[in-house]
């Protein structure tokens, strides 16, 4: 799909003309009406008062004229997106919003900027041509990648910029991360986007879910945050990227910023914006995602007697493995304690789904997946064991969580968390971006986009099994004369269970990520 940006401009050429043109027109009236009056002989006092009044007006209709000519033709200069933006995979027209707007700002860097992007993946031929049109015409474009993956636009790039990441342009691949240790598990798996300038806007950042790939685009749900940041904040993710082109064998510390803090630390209850950059081990003990989990209270009195409840919503690309399940039971628990959670997940593992939906006083905690397969007639064998697999077609790729409610003390917060860790066992412990947004206009945006997937049997599917089973129940029959007994009867009742999910990782559609 190629996209087309349709600019208006003003030439100042024209502008001029038309200012002469217009000029000259009324020069000209102001002499035919002193010819009429010295060829009528007739230079009277009532005469030149009408010749003065006769060409006052056209003078203020000149001067007008000229005015509005200069209002319709003057340029307005591009102004960068701000806020969550989000794709649709199912939906052709919809599937490529982020990219566009990635694009487009890019195509508004000014000769002699230097834009700075950290993926996972990157296949997009026409973002390749983009790139480069970028790079002739002045800016400079510095691309770190994840090692997994060599394809064409990796290399149309790389013929433009070279791999030299000491020099003012390149795209270079991390080997197994770029501030992790060097295994065959760690990846750089950051997703951000940096731009000093983009028409009149400075220091927009772009951050989330989304790589440069057609698979990004027409099979993963994705989001994407795009703002302009202060001085201080924009530097640290500048630093960021300057310590992640070193690619270290070793383990580097986690980072965390957020420009100016409000108090004397970072708080990511009362700063507009905050970061983590991973890796970071994480245990019960030391999992920032059990840290807010544990900063949210369910139930807050409202002063009437009653109480309010946070709202919860997460859409997470996966959970498994060892923090996966400890993970679910933290989010069943808020369940429990009264909060209205619901999760959205691509791909689960089989012991944190049991765990997550396992029964409470409440009820089971409501459960989607945007895991679906419509394709199961694709011959994928991934476990060779002779059946065909069922592969995904379509499924969230996303990694961000919306509290409304209290948080850390304070009523009425509204915040999300996006990036691009997921809640899994290497969720922390390599490149990663952990970012949180204070705002209700940004919440309830991201609310939108959840409640798009979750309230359409189309893009999501309940991720309980409901079977109807038999049942023998008593019943109290009462005769004519008032004498009763019990009989037993027959009821059909749905019974709720939690299965394994038949989708697997892997095939066409599927990154490892």
């Amino acid at each position: 799909m190629r996209d087309f940006l349709v600019s208006t401009r003003t030439d100042p050429t024209d502008e001029r003309l038309s200012v002469k043109r217009l000029s000259t027109l009324g020069s000209c009236a102001v002499s035919i009406a002193l010819v009429l009056t010295m060829w009528n002989m007739a230079p009277t006092a009532q005469a030149s008062v009408s010749a003065a009044q006769g060409t006052a007006p056209a003078q203020a209709a000149t001067s007008a004229g000229v005015a509005q000519v200069a209002a319709e033709k003057k340029p307005k200069r591009w102004k960068a997106y701000q806020g969550a933006f989000f794709n649709n995979p199912h939906i052709p027209s919809q599937r490529y919003r982020i990219e566009r707007r990635l694009l487009d700002t890019l195509r508004h860097v000014p000769k002699g900027e230097t834009v700075r992007i950290a993926l996972y993946s990157f296949d997009r031929i026409p973002v390749a041509n983009a790139i480069v049109a970028a790079h002739k015409r002045g800016v400079r474009i510095q691309m770190l990648l994840n090692d997994h993956w060599e394809n064409r636009a990796m290399q149309i790039v790389r013929a433009a910029l070279g791999t030299n990441t000491r020099a003012k342009n390149f795209i270079y691949k991390c080997k197994s991360g770029c501030r992790t240790l060097v295994d065959q598990y760690r990846n750089l798996h950051s997703k951000f986007y940096l731009f000093p300038k983009a028409g009149k806007s400075e220091r927009v950042i772009a951050l989330g879910s989304h790589n440069f790939t057609m698979n990004a685009d027409r099979h993963q749900w994705n989001d994407i945050f795009f703002f302009q940041a202060k001085k201080d904040l924009y530097r640290e993710f500048v630093k960021t990227f300057n310590d992640m082109k070193k690619d270290y064998s070793k383990t580097q510390p986690s980072l965390h910023f957020c420009g100016t803090p409000t108090g004397s630390f970072c708080d990511d209850s009362v700063d507009k914006y905050t970061n983590w950059v991973f890796p970071k081990k994480s245990t019960p003990q030391s999992d920032l995602v059990l840290n807010m989990l544990n900063k949210i209270q369910c139930l807050t009195p409202d002063g009437a007697g009653g109480q309010t409840r946070t709202k919860l919503a997460l859409s997470m690309h996966t959970m498994r493995g060892a923090r996966g399940n400890y993970l679910a039971a933290a989010i069943r628990q808020k369940w429990a304690e009264g909060c209205d959670f619901r999760v959205s997940y691509g791909l689960i593992g089989f012991r944190t789904k049991q765990i997550l939906g396992a029964a409470t006083a409440r009820g089971r905690i409501p459960l989607r997946s945007t895991g679906l397969d419509y394709d199961p007639d694709d011959d994928f064998d991934l476990n060779n064991d002779g059946d065909d697999d069922v592969i995904l077609t379509y499924y969230t790729h996303q990694k961000y969580f919306v509290i409304q409610g209290t948080y850390n003390g304070h009523p009425g917060t509204s915040m999300v968390l996006t990036g691009s860790s997921n809640w899994a066992s290497l969720g922390t412990a390599q490149d990663e971006i952990f970012f949180t947004i204070l705002g209700a206009g940004n919440a309830r945006r991201y609310l939108k986009n959840f409640n798009t997937f979750w309230n359409s049997g189309r893009f999501s599917r309940n991720a309980y099994t409901t079977t109807y089973t038999d049942f023998r129940v008593p019943t109290t029959v009462r005769a004519a004369d008032g004498t009763t007994q019990t009989v037993w009867k027959t009821v059909r009742r749905p019974v709720t269970t939690v299965e394994p999910d038949p989708y697997q990782g892997g095939g066409e559609y599927w990154e490892g990520d």
